[in-house]
């Protein structure tokens, strides 16, 4: 039975969190590798998190989206549990790029949101998220914000011990997943070697209630039509998917160079399909080198990526339908120097090219080839109490259709300017402007069919503009030995944004959407404290309050779609020795602040408890973890989900593990 507004309300007030960034005195350790100089997330400009350790082995969860969707700023596309994209502040498909190791994914997930992300988190080391535009660094691809996969499949150390790894497995009650991982790290003398493996299975997803939301039954009431009365799980759900990779690096006194090999398979129904799945395979080579250097410039970087993708979408097994290729490779280069004065950056070069073949009658998108050639820059100076960060990209792109399409190509340049005043002890003020260009890519161009997992027959506009927004984004942080605090505050202003809009046409039984040009507008706030209420050296006790907040609409007053609500919370986390007990919840408000054609989605409360014991074996470890999630069973529903309406998030659930590290 569904719990009423005041219980929702009164276990807000009363739940804490395992604070997600609580851990001030640990946030100082962390680097971000995906920031330009990788330094720690309170040294940049730009609001950043970072997820690893035992925190990362209890949010862990069978897609990145879902992963992350608890972090402040962060939501998803939730479409069921194998595929599910991160949404930042907001903005997600191509506005929000996922990295593995600074580089590309390369896979096809932001192109539709039924495409799984071929990234895994189970035997990655940390993820990485960039709040913001991120474009100066990655391409216009990140121009709302990005999500860096940190693995050490091209290894950069020698192992103190000849063989360290992890073997990881663990359930989930609410899909019945079935997962196993290991990673196996070693080396000697110049020499370092990895490989990793992992295996997922789980069955259609298990919900409180009806899978239809009330507000799509009351609508389909009203037009004379029934409801489909499936209830207590989702149809069609079930999923599989294993990889793993090997990889070794010669790691010199000053040099390292290195290589790796990885594969990623999957089969996943798709939501709202009676027996549509979709089986996908990528094949990737990473590699990387670097120098370090005496003098102005002293350290050089080369990384790539090489990747083969293939999947089929099968309207029924053994009746296979659109298939999508998918050759791609990323080149990046950048010499970190120090140039005098007290200033000191990186510039780099990145090249990107992605050969896309759409095959079969409902394929949306022609094929094309698409080339990206880039130029950037980042430099620092600290003075006094002030950091000062100042950063441009230029970045051309050529987009070859297979079509009597017009081609495209435009350059797209990007500004930003940052700083950081460490205006009195434990206190900083942080300021980042950013000015953003995006290229239009080729299914914002050339769409023109049937898109069947996101019910809607869509066309695209050859003649588009680039996307320009301009971003300013403040944070005022506090980071004492007892209250610590982080508020930020962000307003984007774009202009013509790029977007897709019913016409209230019908073609091939479904709605005609069209992608459209208007000013937008984005504004929003993500705010946190953590109070420490016991703290004796050997046992810690604190309190996390947390909110966030997005509004997206266009100059032409309508409202944007999937704009997640406004959520806050409250949480308590406990540690002692070897153990770790939180609890927390998190409201969120309903969303009635609708685009045309869209659902309202009703309020609701997601409450957690996680538990972790590190049991020491010899010289060994091992982690036992338990994490209840949405434990009060309520039919919980993510509004920037294309699928809300049809797919809730699972019911109350139990999530069990343990990981031996040695």
């Amino acid at each position: 039975m569904r719990s009423s507004h005041s219980l929702r309300v009164a276990v807000v007030a009363m739940l804490v969190s395992h604070a997600v960034v609580a851990q001030e005195s640990k946030t100082e350790e962390v680097v971000v590798t995906s920031s330009a100089l990788r330094e720690s997330p309170l040294e940049v400009a730009q609001p950043t998190t970072v997820v690893a350790g035992d925190e990362l082995r209890r949010q862990i969860a069978a897609s990145i989206g879902e992963t992350l969707s608890s972090e402040l700023g962060v939501s998803s596309t939730y479409f069921g549990p194998s595929a599910s994209r991160p949404v930042i502040r907001g903005l997600g498909g191509d506005r929000v790029q996922v990295l593995q190791d600074g580089l590309a994914a390369l896979d096809v997930s932001s192109l539709s949101q039924d495409h799984a992300v071929t990234l895994e988190s189970v035997v990655s080391q940390q993820i990485e998220i960039i709040k913001g535009p991120a474009a100066l660094l990655y391409g216009s691809g990140a121009s709302g914000g990005l999500v860096n996969v940190v693995s050490s499949r091209v290894p950069t150390e020698v192992p103190a011990k000849a063989i360290t790894g992890a073997a990881e497995v663990r359930h989930d009650t609410s899909s019945n997943e079935r997962t196993g991982a290991f990673s196996l790290d070693g080396g000697a003398g110049n020499f370092a070697i990895h490989a990793d493996y992992f295996n997922r299975e789980t069955d259609d997803v298990e919900i409180p209630g009806f899978a239809q939301s009330a507000a799509l039954r009351r609508q389909l009431i009203e037009a004379g039509e029934e409801p489909d009365g499936v209830r207590g799980h989702i149809p069609n759900t079930a999923g599989e998917a294993s990889g793993g990779a090997i990889g070794g690096s010669y790691i010199g006194q000053n040099a390292l160079g290195g290589l790796s090999y990885s594969r990623y398979e999957t089969t996943y129904g798709i939501p709202g399909e009676e027996a549509a799945f979709i089986d996908m395979k990528q094949d990737r080579i990473d590699g990387k080198a670097e120098l370090d250097l005496d003098g102005v410039i002293n350290k050089l970087r080369l990384t790539g990526a090489y990747n083969d993708y293939t999947h089929t979408e099968f309207e029924a097994p053994g009746v296979p339908g659109t298939v999508f290729n998918q050759d791609a490779y990323e080149l990046r280069f950048t010499a970190d120097h120090e140039l005098g004065g007290g200033w000191r950056g990186t510039t780099g070069l990145q090249y990107v090219n992605v050969d896309f073949e759409a095959i079969g009658e409902e394929a949306f998108v022609p094929s094309a080839k698409t080339q990206t050639l880039s130029v950037f820059a980042f430099e620092e100076r600290h003075i006094n109490d002030w950091t000062i960060e100042l950063g441009a990209r230029a970045e051309q792109q050529k987009i070859d259709v297979q079509a009597d399409l017009p081609n495209y190509q435009e350059t797209a340049v990007s500004l930003s300017a940052g700083t950081v005043w460490q205006f009195a002890d434990e206190h900083a003020l942080a300021l980042n402007l950013t000015r953003t260009q995006r290229n239009p890519q080729a299914a914002e161009l050339y769409a023109n069919g049937p898109h069947i997992a996101a019910q809607r027959f869509e066309i695209g506009d050859a003649n588009l503009n680039q996307e320009t927004s301009m971003t300013a984004d403040l944070s005022l942080r506090h980071t004492g030995e007892r209250i610590g605090w982080t508020l930020s505050a962000y307003y984007n202003d774009y202009t013509d944004y790029i977007y897709s809009s019913p016409t209230g046409d019908i073609e091939d039984d479904l709605p005609v959407y069209v992608y459209l040009q208007d000013g937008a507008k984005f504004h929003g706030f993500e705010a946190e404290v953590t109070v420490p209420l016991l703290d004796d050296g050997q046992r810690h006790l604190g309190l996390r309050l947390a909110s966030d907040y997005v509004r997206g609409k266009l100059d032409n007053g309508e409202d944007l779609p999937q704009i997640p609500p406004l959520r806050f919370g409250a949480g308590l986390h406990y540690d002692q020795d070897a153990w770790h007990v939180g609890v927390q919840a998190f409201y969120y408000n309903k969303q009635d602040k609708l685009a045309a054609n869209e659902l309202p989605t009703s309020s609701f409360t997601l409450a957690e408890a996680d538990a972790s014991y590190r049991l020491p074996v010899g010289s060994s470890s091992v982690l036992l973890f338990l994490r209840g999630t949405n434990l009060l069973d309520e039919d919980a529903r993510q509004h920037a989900s294309p699928l809300k309406d049809i797919a809730p998030l699972p019911g109350r659930a139990w999530h069990i593990g343990a990981r031996a590290e040695f």
